[in-house]
């Protein structure tokens, strides 16, 4: 154990995300909630909270990519296969 370490730490249930149940924030040395100026603790609470959820909005990009390429390429097998039974039949029909 580290004596004379002391850190402010924000511990927010409940964050309204799919991905979060449980988000722990760490403020900086010197980021006690009196020593914050202006801001209040309300303030650094709704903060953290916006933190939290924009975390979930980060993953999101991924997930859309993945699914856009895979309808690329299930659009694309589509339309090779097509052209593929469209070629066969022309040939099936200039043999005759």
């Amino acid at each position: 154990m580290i004596k004379g370490c002391q850190k402010k730490i924000l511990h927010i249930t409940n964050t309204g995300s799919p991905y979060f149940e449980e988000a722990y924030l760490i403020l900086r040395r010197g980021g006690d909630f009196s020593d914050a100026g202006d801001a209040s603790e309300m303030d650094i609470v709704r903060e953290a909270v916006k933190i939290a959820e924009g975390g979930s909005a980060a993953l999101s990009p991924r997930r859309e990519k993945k699914r856009r390429r895979r309808n690329r390429a299930f659009f694309c097998g589509i339309s090779l296969c097509s052209f593929l039974f469209g070629l066969v039949m022309l040939i099936c029909c200039m043999v005759r």
